[in-house]
């Protein structure tokens, strides 16, 4: 009883990190675009409401926050942060003569959805 109480509270815990803690983790998954970091915006904010609104219960818009202008951005499911932090983050910064694109997932979602943003990016590499 004791070891079920303790996953629990694990599990509990790890459900109120904040967005910083979970960008300061390795991304879910990373990759490399021939485009340039705002071609790769702008292909991405509309491939990943496709591909994650093919799926999901719900229609979500994605947004683009600037973090540095034509270098780095964080695109975001809008009206979708649970816990304080967002179900997913995409970044995606400038990198050579392309973009570096990387996944970072929030908490634990349903593998379709997972598979959803991996399929918007890939429709943008």
């Amino acid at each position: 009883m004791r070891k079920i109480l303790f996953l629990l509270a694990v599990a509990s815990l790890s459900g109120c990190q904040t967005d910083a803690q979970v960008r300061s983790k390795p991304p879910l998954q990373t990759f490399a675009s021939s485009k340039s970091a705002d071609a790769a915006v702008t292909c991405l904010i509309p491939a990943l409401a496709q591909s994650w609104n093919a799926v999901a219960i719900q229609n979500t818009r994605f947004v683009a926050q600037t973090i540095s202008p034509t270098n780095e951005y964080d695109i975001v499911p809008s009206g979708n942060m649970i816990n304080g932090h967002w179900t997913f983050t995409v970044n995606v910064k400038s990198s050579g003569s392309g973009s570096k694109i990387s996944l970072f997932q929030g908490q634990m979602m349903l593998p379709s959805l997972t598979t959803a943003m991996r399929d918007g990016i890939a429709a943008c590499l």
